[in-house]
């Protein structure tokens, strides 16, 4: 199965909760996962996105919030968004390319 590869994905510091203990904007995870699924439909790929997390506790909110599944074929924080979480997250995340 082919996918597309999200290389790094991450909020920008000052709208990291765990650092200021708010942020400024809620959804922006999701919606960098929702762009990939964009371009990976786009390249043929049906919506399917792989990548690493940086660690167990990103891998396991990219499995509860976004519907990714665990590989870890590669790294122990390998995970894979499948079609059917691929197009629900299209649902959630609309928007307009610039």
């Amino acid at each position: 199965m082919k996918a597309a590869y999200i290389h790094w994905a991450c909020a920008a510091p000052w709208n990291n909760k765990h650092d200021f203990g708010a942020q400024k904007y809620s959804g922006v995870g999701g919606h960098l996962f929702a762009i990939a699924v964009d371009k990976s439909k786009q390249w043929g790929f049906e919506g399917v996105v792989y990548g690493f997390a940086l660690n167990n506790e990103l891998l396991k909110h990219y499995i509860n919030v976004l519907g990714c599944s665990y590989l870890g074929a590669l790294h122990p924080y390998q995970f894979m968004l499948g079609i059917p979480a691929a197009k629900k997250l299209l649902e959630v995340y609309t928007y307009e390319w610039n």
